[in-house]
């Protein structure tokens, strides 16, 4: 029980970046219920992103050399949240990608992935609705760098009129877990899909 319910707090990323807050520890998000504003000390950083190269926390990727890490909002820190976060981007709008790691309880077995996979997908279709937005890709197997990965694209309405697209990673190694979500308004530039592709690609944990 307590792994599946490690594994559902991963959504604290996507509540995140649209600005709403977290309500997973307490299941407002899978109730559908209204999100509270984040409260609580600011998570460490993952470690130290200059001149496009991130390093910090056994993680290293590789990002455009024009972003910068942007302040992190704050969120409630419990036994099971996020252990460090980086955000970063561009500097403009809500366009960025959110870097957050976590430690589970358990390791995620090959016979487990599959249930671990549907607790995933369901988390995420309850953000999604409760955003009233539209799962595009459902929650699939894929790969962040070199790990295994779980793997979901979504769209939701943002401010201004503008749709909000998200792609989101949750890749795995040992009692660890690193969540990638890259955000952009649909009016963005392209270059901001081309950020998020090349820290995927390079994403590498020692």
């Amino acid at each position: 029980m307590e792994r599946t319910w490690g594994i559902r707090l991963l959504l604290i990323g996507f509540v995140l970046l649209t600005g709403l807050g977290v309500a997973v520890a307490t299941g407002a998000v899978r109730a559908g219920k209204p999100v509270p504003k984040a409260s609580g000390p600011v998570i460490p950083s993952l470690g130290t992103a200059k001149n496009g190269v991130f390093a910090g926390s056994g993680v290293t990727f590789r990002y455009p050399t024009g972003w910068r890490t942007l302040p992190p909002q704050s969120t409630p820190v419990g036994e099971l949240g996020p252990t460090r976060r980086i955000v970063i981007g561009s500097g403009t709008g809500s366009d960025r990608v959110v870097v957050q790691a976590f430690r589970l309880q358990a390791p995620i077995t090959d016979a487990e992935k599959t249930g671990v996979m549907g607790q995933v997908g369901s988390s995420v279709s309850a953000f999604v609705s409760s955003q009233h937005g539209t799962m595009e890709t459902p929650v699939a197997e894929g790969k962040l760098g070199a790990l295994p990965a779980f793997t979901a694209t979504a769209s939701w309405p943002g401010t201004g009129g503008a749709t909000m697209h998200g792609r989101f990673y949750f890749g795995y190694q040992g009692y660890a877990i690193f969540e990638v979500t890259c955000q952009r308004a649909t009016t963005a530039p392209a270059q901001i899909d081309a950020g998020c592709d090349q820290i995927v690609e390079t994403f590498r944990v020692a």
